[in-house]
């Protein structure tokens, strides 16, 4: 497996030609990446202190947080193999956003810890698959075209940073609904739309799923990939369910929670937007070890930060790692995958990180939370990270 850069293909002729795929397919990914990740911000940085202003214990978000995820191990396998087999791709993608909305506005009626683990579930069983196959779709079009994924995923961070951060200061009080209203207006109608107009095309020919998955996870080096992914989503999950709440534990307001998740994906879009440029020279190896050693210190510093102050002052550092980790993990993903596995090959490496490594990363930080604060929650975190690093390194030093 090549850890250089995609490669250009143009396309033929024809091809480009029909309905303005050049033309029409990546400013519709831009967007797209903007609509679903600024609807991201706002319930990202709140939905804990909401859950917590529900009732619930450290550990019931901990068991939420964590059996969320967890739903990512059958739901990106079964949504990806679902569109590689079938050639429904797009016909997925929407079923998936349109179900996102509905489940997004029944959890504004649920109350107590069982309601809200059971729409918790679902929620995520129907919306963790469209990230994936939009980023599928995009890297096999960057493929044909020569360009750059972080280019079309920067824009994500550029809809999240600026949600994050309105919302961070339009949020007083106890009334954090709207966080769900703007979470399902922009998935269940805005994405659903776009959808219509995303670079989506079919693979010629039969695809051999089972032969493909086992070609692609025997090649060297992806059993230290998984190990990491597994150990990186352990500490990033522990990091996204738990930063607010840390920050609120320290005295932070309502606009310097909003401000930590803008600060964290602000950093994010210089990296992704110049990423193509800057480490065009590396491997993706490289960046995913990078990127890892970049959490480890910045999980670090929270984990020793005793004022909203020096948390925030963290933070750029995690932001930029973020920008390199995640390109360099949809890079790897895509150049493991077989002819054809694309959306299969990015939803099992989602399925590791963020379903098996997030579910047991954030059970974990919740039963540390209640037992040992915030700090000793971000100190797992960096070492988790660290392990996750040296792991991966030792399967990869061919690619590094």
């Amino acid at each position: 497996m090549s850890q250089t850069s995609p490669t250009a293909v143009a396309l033929p002729l024809k091809t480009r030609q029909r309905f303005g795929v050049e033309a029409l397919g990546l400013p519709a990914a831009k967007l797209f990446y903007f609509v679903f990740f600024a609807s991201l911000g706002p319930l990202v940085s709140f939905f804990n202190i909401y859950l917590m202003a529900q009732g619930l214990t450290g550990a019931q978000i901990g068991w939420i947080a964590s059996m969320a995820p967890l739903i990512t191990l059958i739901a990106n396998p079964f949504w990806g193999s679902l569109a590689d087999r079938w050639q429904i791709h797009r016909k997925i993608l929407i079923l998936c956003t349109v179900l996102t909305g509905v489940a997004t506005m029944l959890l504004t009626t649920a109350n107590g810890f069982w309601p809200l683990m059971l729409l918790v579930l679902v929620l995520f069983f129907v919306r963790t698959p469209v990230p994936t196959l939009v980023d599928a779709s995009v890297m096999d079009m960057m493929r044909r075209t020569g360009g750059s994924y972080g280019r079309q995923r920067v824009w994500g961070s550029v809809g999240f940073v600026l949600l994050a951060f309105v919302f961070g200061r339009w949020l007083v009080g106890e009334d954090l609904r709207p966080i769900f209203w703007f979470h399902a207006g922009l998935i269940g109608i805005g994405c659903t739309l776009l959808a219509f107009a995303l670079p989506i095309e079919r693979s010629p020919g039969q695809v051999n799923l089972v032969a493909g998955l086992r070609q692609m996870i025997k090649q060297p080096g992806y059993a230290s990939f998984a190990v990491a992914l597994f150990l990186a989503g352990m500490g990033l999950s522990a990091y996204i369910n738990f930063l607010s709440l840390q920050m609120r534990a320290l005295g932070g307001t309502e606009a310097q929670v909003g401000m930590s998740w803008s600060i964290n994906a602000l950093l994010e879009i210089p990296m992704m937007f110049m990423g193509a440029r800057w480490f065009a020279r590396y491997r993706y190896g490289r960046l995913i070890i990078v990127g890892m050693v970049g959490f480890a210190i910045a999980f670090t510093g929270i984990a020793l930060a005793g004022t909203p102050q020096q948390f925030l002052a963290v933070l750029p550092l995690n932001g930029i790692s973020y920008g390199i980790f995640w390109v360099a993990i949809v890079g790897y993903a895509a150049e493991a995958a077989p002819p054809g596995l694309t959306a299969t090959s990015q939803g099992l490496a989602a399925a590791i990180q963020s379903g098996f490594g997030g579910g047991i990363g954030a059970l974990t930080a919740g039963y540390l939370w209640d037992g040992f604060g915030g700090s000793a929650v971000f100190a797992m975190a960096a070492t988790a990270l660290a392990l996750a690093a040296v792991i991966f390194w030792i399967g990869n030093r061919q690619r590094v």
